[in-house]
Formats: structure tokens, C-alpha cells, sequence
């Protein structure tokens, strides 16, 4: 049976409505980032025992859930500034601890290159490494796949709920990581899926593992752990790694020793 996140409520600033979960009394800020279009339940399996661990904050992102349909461009700087705008509307002050899943993975990098001084660390879950999706363009996936692809993009237009998609600007998100400076020497955890997804060629496999391994040596402060019953949602199929993840670097947070 999934959990969800306990106490999901809303929340309207500046004429946007999110919708979050806010959770656990002590401890750093650990800030939840979702894959691209996934909900933020998708991280149910973390909880309860994720509370224990610090503040939990998790978000749907525009055309996510209740959060309302993005109205401007969803580059990686306007989805940074909208997470801003939540975490001092809640009053949530650093330092933050930052997990961040799939396409996730591409807003924490920014954001940890943008405000060094406010990211304790970052736990990438098989997130998304900035060059990935240059490397695997000389492979194709199979012709149902891209048909299938073609199909979901034509009814998104049709209804509109993804319009200013993060997709759609995920190239200059690419580009205003690699122009933010370099990735701050904070402790890094990467955890990977060590399964192969259906119908995925081993090529494109093996170039996601490698940029795996390139994104948790990101900083000199870093380990890489490999999910073996897992392919791209460890958070969903072996939630007990990312949750003792966490809770190893919440631990040396509230220590002080991550300065």
C-alpha cells in the first residue's frame, strides 16, 4: 500500500497555488525535489521514518497535482525562484539538505551552484547529470517508444496541463548550470539504480551509469551507493537506502559537521 504524505495542505503566493506537505519539528530542512511530472507521493515510501530525520518539506510542481499550471517558462532559474518564494513564505530557513530525483537532479545542481552557502548537501536518487541527455542523443529508443512519446506530447497540447514544461526548457536549464560556477564542496550522496529499465539499450545503461558516478563525484565530500533491486526509483522500490542516506547526513547537520 503507498503512504502518502501526512497533512497535505496548499498554499498561494504571489497568485500561484502549490500544493505541499511539511512535516517533523527538528533538524536541517530537507527539501524533497520530484522527477519530471512525478508527484511528490512518489516519495510515500520514505515516510514515517523520514520525519525522525528533520523538516520535510515536499512540493508539487506547477501542473503537478493541485500546484497550479505554470503561466511563464519553466527554466531551471524560474522553478529555483518558485521554490524560493514557498520556502520564505513557510518561514523554512537553511541550511537545506536537498534530495532530488530524476529531472530533479537538475534543479538541485542549480541551486547548490547558486546558493552555496545555504545547501549542507545534496542526495541525488538516479537523478538527471546535466550532459546525460547530450551523450544518449546518438541513440534511439525503439520506434513504439518514440510513437508512444509522440502521442503523450500531442495530448498534452491538446489539454494544456503541461504548457511551459519543464521539458520544454530543460536545454537552457542545462545551460544556466554550467554558466552558475563551479558545484560547492558539500557532501554529496548519489544513489543509483542498479537495474537496467524496460527496453532501454545496455549502451544508454551503461552511459547513465557513468554519468551517474560523475554526478557523486561532483564534490571531494562524496560517496555513490548502487540500489541493486532498483532501477530509476530507489525512493519507491528500496526506500530504506535513501531514508538511512538522509539520515546519515541530517545526523552530521544537526552535529555541525557539515560546515
Amino acid at each position: 500500500m503507498r503512504i502518502v504524505p501526512p497533512e497535505i495542505k496548499t498554499i498561494t503566493v504571489n497568485g500561484v497555488t502549490t500544493e505541499y506537505s511539511l512535516f517533523g519539528e527538528r533538524g536541517p530542512v530537507v527539501i524533497l525535489l520530484h522527477g519530471f511530472r512525478m508527484p511528490m507521493s512518489s516519495w510515500g515510501g520514505l515516510y514515517p521514518e523520514i520525519k525522525k530525520h528533520g523538516r520535510i518539506f515536499a512540493y508539487n510542481r506547477h501542473g503537478v497535482g493541485k500546484t497550479s499550471k505554470a503561466t511563464c517558462p519553466q527554466a531551471g532559474d524560474e522553478v529555483i525562484r518558485s521554490l524560493e518564494n514557498l520556502l520564505m513564505a513557510l518561514n523554512l530557513s537553511p541550511p537545506y539538505i536537498l534530495a532530488a530525483h530524476s529531472w530533479g537532479g537538475l534543479f538541485a545542481n542549480l541551486y547548490a551552484r547558486l546558493n552555496p552557502d545555504d545547501v549542507a548537501a545534496v542526495v541525488f536518487v538516479d537523478a538527471a547529470h546535466p550532459d546525460e541527455k547530450r551523450r544518449q542523443e546518438n541513440y534511439k529508443p525503439p520506434r513504439f517508444l518514440l510513437l508512444i512519446t509522440g502521442v503523450l506530447k500531442a495530448i498534452d497540447t491538446r489539454f494544456d496541463k503541461y504548457h511551459h514544461s519543464e521539458d520544454d526548457r530543460v536545454a537552457e536549464t542545462i545551460l544556466q548550470i554550467e554558466a552558475a560556477g563551479s558545484f560547492p564542496p558539500i557532501p554529496v550522496a548519489g544513489i543509483t539504480g542498479g537495474k537496467n529499465m524496460p527496453f532501454v539499450p545496455e549502451v544508454c545503461f551503461a552511459i547513465h551509469r557513468q554519468c551517474q558516478i560523475e554526478l557523486a563525484a561532483l564534490s571531494p565530500h562524496a560517496v555513490q551507493l548502487i540500489a541493486n533491486n532498483s532501477g530509476h526509483f530507489p525512493q519507491i522500490s528500496e526506500p530504506e537506502i535513501v531514508v538511512r542516506t538522509i539520515e546519515e547526513i541530517a545526523s552530521n547537520v544537526k552535529h555541525g559537521a557539515l560546515a
